[in-house]
């Protein structure tokens, strides 16, 4: 198995990412225009590629057919085009919002024919087709705006479509691969704009990546870390081919960056730089400038000047208190009748960090569209009571993940040898596991709302929506959940803890003293792990809580390896090939945080896994995953990876399960999308229902 190196600042990068009154308007009638469609050509290449052509139709999975790979012979030459689902036609017509209309005729903006791209992205609508005006209210949970980003900043080159089953084009207009998957080319829509009216092109990015991201005296846009091989840690070769096509090319096949392009907003973030703007804040184009003045100009949510390509920019901003945004009139989507999005003109978000005020204002009827911002299922009483009067409904959205109390068991305790030895006995966890009453938990933390269940990523993870994957899905969340305190005392006595003290507590083999410390280091922790520690009292285990949260020593304490008990976050991730830590040593994080060290940085740091450990399995499958290019044979490795965690752990471990999440929606938006995964960030909900199309309805 050839080690991963990542350079230093790379490993830093990966484990930072860890810590990681409504207005409403008739569709008035608007002059339509005839749009030019682009004609895309093949273009000869020396090897087979594969390209992912665009998907715009947004349809239920069940619908979408499957056709057969098309094989086009031109000059002996062989393009493999794999298509998933057929796209909606490009309108003959387009049309444009009635405030950008008075605009046009008073020459203060171009015509729509002007401001489109050449090949618009058509969207399909998820209930009909809207009509513009309105403002959208909205709440965002503090400075970092987080929550907005999520809802406005998930325009992306790559998108996680609305079924949740793929990544699609968004931004580019497709991706290709070399036969060896090592090149990785992405084609943007030509013809796209800032808001500005400026063009985009790869010379922005190429801004982003000469002048910023390899720039020795800016240390805050660094190289991104996937832009490192995985295996030899080369950073990979960018090539600016043309005014809409960039290359990638890597000394190992690089099939999982599409899904990173289309992680959140946080991996294209820092690459949206508009050049002709930022450069006359840029010491090398400015000498009177400096870094300080740049990084202050620097942020598309804070400062109303800067252009974007999302379907609002901001106008004004006041810290601390509100942010109100307008639409981009050279916004590049339009809905299958050829209306230009967003159909909403503007939205107005207020920062309210204190989640009971949000809670109360939310149930007030204050906004018309909220998720996470009362994001916990025992809210739902509270809105549903209120919902009549507040004039809104609430929709249950998945959350996707396991709910707290969670726990880690440290398979690297860096101790002594004996409770290393002890924290990595399969029967140790098994009766850790069959020790806690899941149903006091239930009923006692979350009003019996929940499902009883083992740790595991949420059933709608598209890894696990075939048959087998269902079926693993399901033995994965059932391992070892019975209440089944007499086998737990049984499996303890087997592992020579047979011996106990006056208080009752078990003791050590030779009769010493046993405490194994439970680090509570997630603050939405504290009141489940109580409920632990009494169940696992009661087999005679003594448990010393030791409360880290909210303090450096939290994460330090678990990526050295120090903690015995604990756990930094819930298990909450979507897609494991992009996020893998779950399940996957490969940083030092979760359950392995020295095996993991030891795969980040090339063997230079950590440990070596044992020839087959489970540790050493994990890798070898994720590193088979990082080589495959048929996503279907992905997933089933993901399958081979979960039964090694059931057949060896739970080194993770939980209580309660499968949360739905309350999501508020004013009754008279509408196109909001009846389903939703609320959970994991990196699959961008809500931005992938595509906030652009939704509607006040009059």
């Amino acid at each position: 198995m050839e080690k991963r190196k990542l350079t230093r600042r790379d490993f830093l990068r990966l484990s930072a990412m860890t810590a990681a009154g409504v207005v409403t308007a008739a569709c008035a009638a608007a002059t339509p225009v005839v749009i030019e469609k682009e004609v895309i050509k093949e273009v000869p290449v020396e090897k087979p590629v594969v390209i992912k052509e665009e998907v715009v139709k947004e349809v239920p999975v069940e619908k979408i057919v499957e056709k057969p790979v098309e094989k086009i012979v031109e000059k002996e030459k062989v393009v493999e085009k794999v298509i998933t689902a057929t796209p909606p036609p490009m309108p003959e017509e387009v049309h444009e919002a009635p405030m950008l209309r008075k605009l046009v005729e008073a020459g203060e903006l171009p015509p729509l024919e002007e401001r489109l791209p050449l090949n618009p992205r058509v969207i399909e609508p998820v209930e009909e087709i809207g009509q513009y005006g309105g403002t959208l209210h909205i709440v965002h949970t503090g400075p970092d705006m987080g929550t907005l980003k999520m809802k406005i900043g998930y325009d992306v080159p790559v998108v996680m479509n609305r079924d949740f089953t793929d990544y699609i084009p968004n931004l580019v207009s497709k991706w290709e691969f070399s036969e060896d998957g090592r090149t990785f080319t992405v084609y943007f829509r030509k013809g796209v704009k800032w808001s500005d009216g400026q063009p985009f092109t790869t010379e922005d990015l190429k801004f982003w990546w000469e002048d910023l991201a390899l720039n020795e005296e800016y240390k805050v846009i660094p190289v991104p870390w996937w832009l490192f091989d995985y295996k030899t840690g080369k950073q990979a070769e960018v090539n600016f081919i043309d005014d809409y096509t960039v290359s990638f090319t890597f000394d190992s096949p690089a099939w999982l960056v599409p899904g990173t392009l289309g992680s959140g907003f946080w991996e294209w973030e820092p690459m949206m730089k508009p050049k002709y703007y930022l450069k006359q804040f840029h010491p090398k184009y400015n000498p009177d400038s400096n870094w300080d003045i740049f990084q202050d100009k620097d942020h598309w949510n804070f400062n109303p000047d800067y252009p974007v390509l999302f379907a609002w920019h901001v106008v004004s901003y006041k810290a601390g208190e509100r942010v109100v945004l307008e639409r981009n009139p050279y916004y590049w989507k339009v809905d299958t009748d050829g209306n230009q999005l967003p159909h909403i003109d503007r939205i107005e978000s207020r920062e309210i960090p204190d989640k009971e005020l949000r809670l109360i204002q939310v149930a007030a009827g204050e906004y018309d569209f909220t998720m996470r911002g009362v994001t916990s299922v025992l809210n739902f009483s509270l809105l549903q009571e209120q919902a009549e009067k507040g004039d809104y409904h609430v929709i249950p959205y998945w959350g996707c993940h396991q709910e707290m109390p969670h726990y880690t068991v440290n398979q690297n305790y860096v101790g002594d040898e004996w409770m290393r030895g002890l924290l990595r006995d399969h029967r140790f966890m098994v009766a850790l596991s069959h020790a806690i009453d899941r149903k006091r938990i239930n009923d006692t933390l979350w009003n019996s709302l929940l499902e009883i269940g083992q740790a595991t990523i949420g059933e709608q993870s598209w890894h696990f929506q075939s048959p087998e994957g269902k079926k693993v899905h399901e033995e994965w969340v059932n391992a070892y959940v019975e209440y089944d305190p007499e086998k737990s005392n049984r499996l303890l006595d087997e592992l020579g803890l047979d011996k106990r003290d006056a208080e009752g507590f078990r003791t050590k083999p030779d009769g010493s003293k046993l405490e194994i410390i439970f680090d509570i280091a997630f603050e939405e922790n504290v009141e489940g792990t109580p409920l632990l520690k009494e169940d696992w009292g009661a087999i005679g285990l003594r448990i010393l809580l030791n409360p880290v949260y909210g303090t450096p020593e939290a994460e330090l304490r678990h990526t050295e390896g120090k903690f015995q008990l604990g756990g930094l976050t819930g298990m909450g991730e979507f897609d494991l090939f992009h996020y893998p830590d779950e399940v996957f040593p490969i940083r030092p994080y979760r359950a392995f945080p020295m095996v993991g060290k030891w795969y980040a940085t090339g063997g230079a740091e950590g440990w070596e896994p044992e020839p087959g450990s489970p540790e050493a399995r994990l890798i070898e499958i994720y590193e088979k995953i990082m080589e495959e290019p048929d996503i279907e044979k992905g997933h089933r490795l993901v399958h081979q990876a979960v039964r090694i965690a059931i057949d060896n752990g739970p080194w993770i471990g939980g209580a309660v399960t499968n949360p739905r999440v309350p999501v508020v929606v004013k009754n008279n938006l509408r196109n909001v999308a009846e389903y939703g995964i609320e959970g994991p960030w990196a699959i961008g909900c809500p931005g992938n229902l595509n906030p652009e199309q939704w509607f006040f309805s009059k």
